[in-house]
């Protein structure tokens, strides 16, 4: 018995979602009908690249108009890390900001507008502290996000040194490391029990219900 095997090479394969995207059919989370009664939320964000938050007023926050909770750190009723494959970044500051842009606290409010202008509202000092902004800069201070990990065979730097021309320089690029075509967004809607029913724009979505079953405890 014979069987003739089709493999794939030089055939086109569309992705799945391909014509959706094209034909602008997709469905994404912005698109979902919002349900009754839903809350926007904003966020307040640090104005240091590497401080210690000395102060956060958050009354005129709590007071401006639609706001309906203001969510800090102390807030958190799990675990104030999403770090997705290695821990060590919150959800919100707690007592330090690592970079500026870094989310302090948020808000849910009766529509975004209100929720990003309350945002403004927010008092917060800092105490500054030292900052490698640049990639070079945290090299030479030994500052990593990560123990360093090298692959290496043989003696590199024997063979370097015997080489008979060296060329040497330095390259700089901007590039980022991913691109999504939808925008970062989601919903949570509560459920029965305690459950949480979360659409994310998420390329791994159970490692997002790890990290927000983790949050919630």
């Amino acid at each position: 018995m014979t069987r003739n095997i089709h493999g794939g090479v030089h055939q086109e394969h569309p992705h799945d979602s391909a014509a959706k995207h094209v034909a602008g059919s997709a469905i994404y989370i912005d698109d979902i009908p919002e349900p009754p009664g839903l809350l926007h939320v904003g966020f307040g964000l640090s104005a240091k690249p590497h401080a210690r938050i000395k102060r956060l007023d958050l009354s005129a926050v709590r007071g401006a108009p639609g706001v309906v909770a203001v969510m800090t750190a102390a807030d958190v009723p799990g675990k104030n890390d999403v770090g997705p494959v290695f821990g060590g970044d919150p959800i919100f500051a707690d007592g330090v900001v690592e970079y500026a842009g870094q989310s302090v606290f948020a808000v849910a409010a009766e529509t975004v507008e209100q929720a990003r202008r309350a945002a403004l509202l927010a008092k917060i000092s800092y105490e500054a502290l030292p900052a490698n902004i640049t990639a070079g800069a945290a090299m030479a201070a030994g500052e990593f996000v990560l123990p360093p990990h090298t692959m290496k065979r043989g003696h590199s730097a024997k063979a370097i040194g015997k080489a008979k021309h060296r060329l040497q320089g330095r390259l700089t690029i901007g590039g980022q490391d991913q691109f999504y075509l939808e925008g970062q967004i989601a919903m949570a809607v509560p459920g029965e029990d305690g459950d949480m029913l979360v659409y994310s724009s998420t390329q791994h979505p159970s490692e997002g219900q790890h990290l927000v079953a983790g949050a919630l405890g």
